[in-house]
């Protein structure tokens, strides 16, 4: 279950301004079957007291108003929520009937059995018809408002709007209204998921919790209004306010508010819990790192968060503590932030208060581990769901082994568009195969090639310059029935001449090319939304607009794509007998470098190369037995570099100091 607490300043991730671009949202389907929650947050709440509850269970009761309206106010006799119930048509089984609905289930609530309440903005604009947008029984722009009776909070001076809701958007808001005088005005009306992007959606079982004791405390003649906005028009959309897609709500509740809780929250753009890796600000959150005889690519981790103090009284020594255990639950390592911080109501404790940066984390061993956010007070405390991150002895990726969404040519062209994980590195490594997970959605018979790219020289409009393309699949790939079968294809790669391409630069995009013979055999690839990665972090190919895209505008649709590089575990008999040849002195240096080759013969090719990526000396000499080379490092700026030294049948690198 995905809890969406209100009434807090929530705000959308900021976007990045730069060259960058994004994509207007437009609809999507997508394979809702493969839809995982993200963030279950669970929090200690004292003992509720139910003032009023509605759970349809038989029908929308009588003395509630269910009206529809046009752009223009005025009544529209054919808009109007719906009720699901077990003996209606459709039934509790059905969710959204729009042509977009695709796969989407129906609200998961804990008495879904016995009815739940819909405005399926989509349908009643469509009539279920692909195409056929604006041409259902009430099209939109338009508005539900769905009302009920009077009630009386008299001496409940305190109050909590609980609901369970399965919403998804593209330009239809979901709103709560609140009146205080029996419905005769309305001042004061709150956002139900804010911040949700363009074309996501909740849970399906997404809980609401809402402090609405400003609006209704203690009032005796309160009403609600349930409004599905489709008029509002979202300029990430490009819809021109057509609404479309779908609320769904049961179980509502009005409470008391607990004295002392305490939530995770988005804070200004920061996500309510976050994880961080080294070395570098912005880089890659990396759920997939290697570890084996020929690579280390483990990094420090540090983790923050942001708390929201919900109840009505205030909040002591507020703290985070992560843990991270094994796949038994075992406890390897815990965190707690340092800071102690006083909470009042309604106040957050923000990411630069709560975070343990101070001491980070790296892991030691090939396992899959497990981290625990907890917000601890002296009176209340949360906890987040169990988030996987995962050391291997042969894949890098950013994904978290999370499928959120999906995403492929029915959105970024049917043949050539592309999709690209970025894998930064603090190791060298030997890419020999590329993976990818597929969407159930995924028609076989399309192909794919692989292309890898050192990430210096891109540009959105021009794309990759020709000298960052480091490998290639050998040829496009044709995705099989057993491919989709299993979720999944695995395609090798090569650098032209060996079976495997060499990374010794800091970052590098593995880039998935689609082709769906014209829409035919159509691709999907999965998305994950765990954490949200840093800008620049995953890049998509539109084929229409023939240029790269960052992402959809205030969507996480793109964010973090299941693609991750295959590398190589081990160290052959050549890289050993090149590793044994070579000998460097003196590091650090300052004036020249001397590299001292012995029994050895071949061709090999040297490269120093600076912390960005940037190639400083490169030399290629035929070796015959012996031999010494120097490397005039004197005009270097001082600071770390990497030797890489390279033959047909091996490489070895070395760091290098210049002081």
């Amino acid at each position: 279950m995905m809890l969406c607490m209100l009434g807090i300043g929530l705000v959308s991730m900021a976007q990045n301004n730069d060259n960058r671009s994004e994509l207007p949202a437009s609809e999507e389907t997508i394979d809702s079957s493969e839809i995982k929650t993200v963030h279950h947050l669970q929090s200690a709440n004292q003992a509720e007291t139910s003032i009023w509850s509605e759970d349809f269970a038989n029908g929308i009761p009588s003395t509630w108003i269910n009206a529809g309206f046009n752009a223009t106010g005025n009544p529209y006799s054919t808009v109007f929520w719906e009720y699901r119930g077990p003996n209606t048509t459709p039934g509790v089984t059905t969710g959204s009937r729009g042509s977009a609905a695709g796969s989407q289930l129906p609200i998961a609530s804990a008495t879904a059995a016995n009815g739940f309440i819909i405005f399926d903005s989509d349908y009643l604009d469509d009539n279920g018809i692909s195409g056929n947008n604006g041409m259902g029984t009430g099209a939109a722009p338009h508005l539900g408002a769905l009302t009920t009776p009077a009630i009386d909070l008299t001496g409940a001076t305190y109050v909590e709007l609980k609901m369970t809701c399965y919403y998804r958007y593209f330009e239809g808001r979901a709103l709560v209204a609140f009146s205080t005088d029996g419905g005769s005005t309305w001042p004061d009306t709150i956002a139900i998921f804010p911040n949700i992007g363009v074309n996501n959606s909740t849970a399906t079982n997404a809980l609401v919790q809402a402090n609405v004791s400003n609006y209704i405390g203690n009032q005796s003649n309160v009403k609600l209004r349930f409004l599905f906005d489709g008029t509002y028009d979202d300029p990430g959309a490009s819809g021109a306010g057509r609404g479309n897609y779908f609320w769904m709500i049961d179980d509502l509740e009005l409470t008391s508010l607990p004295k002392h809780e305490i939530l995770f929250t988005e804070w200004q753009g920061a996500p309510a819990k976050d994880i961080i890796f080294a070395p570098v600000s912005g880089s890659s959150k990396m759920g997939y790192v290697a570890k084996n005889a020929k690579t280390d690519q483990t990094r420090d981790i540090t983790f923050d968060a942001n708390a929201y103090n919900y109840g009505y009284k205030a909040l002591n020594n507020v703290k985070l503590k992560v843990s991270i255990l094994d796949a038994n639950n075992t406890l390897i390592s815990s965190f707690t932030s340092t800071n102690n911080t006083n909470l009042n109501p309604g106040d957050t404790a923000s990411y630069n208060v709560l975070n343990t940066y101070t001491t980070p984390y790296k892991p030691t061993a090939v396992a899959n581990y497990k981290l625990v956010y907890e917000l601890i007070s002296d009176s209340a405390t949360a906890s987040s769901d169990t988030t996987l991150f995962y050391v291997t002895n042969n894949q890098l990726g950013i994904d978290f082994n999370v499928v959120s969404n999906t995403l492929g040519t029915p959105q970024l062209g049917d043949d050539g568009s592309a999709l690209a994980s970025r894998i930064d590195l603090v190791d060298t490594t030997r890419l020999t195969e590329v993976w990818a997970r597929l969407s159930s959605l995924t028609v076989a018979g399309g192909s794919v090639e692989i292309e890898v790219y050192d990430t210096i020289g891109f540009d959105y409009n021009a794309g990759f310059p020709a000298s960052s393309l480091v490998a290639t699949s050998a040829a496009a790939y044709t995705i099989t029935q057993t491919d989709v079968d299993n979720g999944y294809f695995q395609v090798p790669v090569t650098d032209g001449t060996n079976p495997f391409a060499d990374l010794d630069g800091p970052s590098y995009f593995i880039v998935v090319r689609m082709y769906s013979n014209a829409g035919t055999n159509l691709i999907r690839i999965a998305n994950d939304k765990t954490f949200n990665q840093p800008r620049f972090s995953s890049i998509m190919y539109n084929v229409t607009n023939v240029r790269w895209y960052s992402g959809y505008t205030n969507s996480y649709t793109l964010n973090a794509p299941l693609i991750r590089g295959i590398v190589a575990t081990g160290i052959g008999i050549e890289e050993e007998k090149l590793k044994n040849a070579i000998s460097i002195s003196p590091n650090p240096a300052s004036a020249y470098l001397t590299v001292s080759i012995s029994n050895f013969s071949g061709m090999l090719d040297m490269r120093l190369m600076d912390v960005s990526g940037r190639m400083v000396f490169q030399e290629k000499s035929d070796i015959y037995n012996a031999a010494e080379k120097k490397i005039d490092v004197s005009n270097l700026p001082k600071g770390m570099y990497l030797l890489s030294v390279n033959n047909r049948n091996a490489h070895s690198s070395y760091k290098i100091v210049v002081n």
